[in-house]
């Protein structure tokens, strides 16, 4: 009997059924679609901030559903179900944890006749659309639980940060989540004293289904529990999430896909990476640094990219680079900084402000950032892998493509402003490397 031979092909499985007693919206007529998107880039992944207000917005509207989704929270970190049923509830968006501010804050009451309103809980929620966990300048407390000022910033996981200011609070229930599209568990940093609980958007899109399919919700909060869920289904989905589900012609497809060809794609990717970087130094341009990463192109810790990033900046202002890389199956010119909220983010937002203009008339598929999206992108180009495939010399339109953009940034003047960008405090020798 002739063995089956599998295709090399992947197809991204849906989410699952929903329950057939739960309607939602199509993308189309849902109402957190047509706020959040951006109908210029409508593919682009989901801006955090909106999400997180839009959370928010729902728990606050919708009483009986935020008793449903706070009992289950509660249930993540230790809190007795019961509770939540005696205490009055705020939450908020972008409070202050010091310098640093977290994404959602829920705060439980309890109100007495004879007493002032005490805290109950407190919990504080990291929320990731398409950002991972990032790293941020250490905040020390003084024992007022006030911020310290520190000359000599050691930079440290976020949740460190979060984890100590919970430390701080007396409170009789505290604890902190990271809701994110996949389970962020392997991404926790050690040491942390307080009560963490890593949810997915999955995990709590459930929650919503449940409350909808066994008829606990009011009238008046179906419509946003339904568009809610519609939401998340469509854009914050795991698809990933195998705890439940059976192996899948995708999962052996990949198997086989990666034994067969996997080295040899792998290297495909580096030799074209190799030509990025003599595209960055044919620039004539001074950059601190032009570093290839050793991580191999299949790595998820690091995601599916390989390239080379040129360093502009490197000193107190921040780090400022320009990135040519293969990402997935594109390859993309970006140009980021380096860590969160520091200086040269604002100053190389208003270099491609005065310049966006330019750029896009010289190439309309220019991608810029707006801080809500992220802290460190500004800009981004990319060229789809797929649109060489009938190219004989595969490599010479993509190395053409990084080539035609880096020379547009050159020449409008953006490339030397950037490696400009603090160069009197570099002459002085002021400055600090973030290696």
């Amino acid at each position: 009997m002739q063995s089956i031979k599998l295709p090399l092909l992947l197809i991204q499985s849906p989410p699952e059924a929903l329950n057939v007693h739960v309607h939602i919206p199509p993308p189309k007529n849902n109402m957190f679609e047509r706020l959040i998107r951006d109908p210029q880039a409508p593919d682009r992944p989901m801006r955090e901030r909106q999400c997180a207000e839009m959370l928010c917005g729902v728990l606050i509207g919708c009483p009986v559903l935020r008793n449903n989704v706070l009992r289950w929270m509660a249930q993540q970190v230790g809190v007795p179900v019961g509770v939540v049923d005696e205490l009055t509830w705020q939450m908020e968006t972008e409070q202050s944890i010091g310098s640093k501010r977290d994404d959602l804050r829920i705060e439980g009451f309890r109100t007495d006749e004879d007493v002032d309103e005490t805290q109950i809980v407190l919990w504080t929620v990291e929320i990731k659309v398409a950002a991972p966990l990032h790293e941020s300048s250490r905040q020390r407390w003084g024992e007022e639980g006030l911020e310290e000022p520190s000359s000599d910033p050691e930079m440290v996981s976020q949740l460190v940060n979060y984890d100590a200011w919970l430390a701080k609070q007396s409170v009789e229930y505290v604890g902190g989540f990271v809701l994110s599209i996949r389970n962020s568990s392997g991404k926790i940093p050690d040491g942390l004293t307080q009560t963490w609980s890593c949810i997915t958007w999955t995990d709590l899109a459930m929650v919503v289904q449940d409350a909808l399919a066994d008829n606990l919700l009011p009238p008046t909060e179906h419509s946003f529990a339904e568009h809610m869920l519609g939401f998340i289904r469509n854009r914050l989905w795991d698809t990933t999430d195998m705890t439940t589900s059976r192996l899948e012609l995708d999962d052996i497809a990949l198997l086989r896909a990666l034994a067969a060809i996997g080295p040899s794609c792998s290297q495909k990717v580096k030799d074209l990476a190799r030509q990025f970087e003599q595209v960055s130094r044919d620039t004539g341009i001074e950059f601190v640094d032009i570093r290839t990463p050793t991580s191999p192109y299949f790595d998820r810790t690091v995601g599916i990219e390989h390239g080379v990033s040129a360093r502009c900046v490197n000193n107190q202002l921040g780090e400022v680079s320009v990135s040519a890389k293969v990402e997935v199956d594109d390859v993309c010119v970006s140009i980021s900084t380096y860590p969160k909220n520091c200086k040269a983010h604002l100053m190389v937002r208003d270099i491609f402000s005065m310049s966006r203009m330019q750029l896009s008339e010289r190439n309309p598929d220019w991608v810029f950032f707006d801080p809500v999206d992220s802290d460190y992108s500004i800009a981004k180009i990319s060229k789809p892998l797929v649109s060489v495939l009938a190219h004989e010399d595969w490599q010479a339109p993509l190395i053409d493509f990084v080539r035609d953009v880096l020379a547009d940034l050159r020449d409008i003047g953006i490339l030397e402003s950037l490696v400009n960008l603090g160069a009197e405090r570099d002459k002085s020798g002021a400055g600090q490397s973030f290696d």
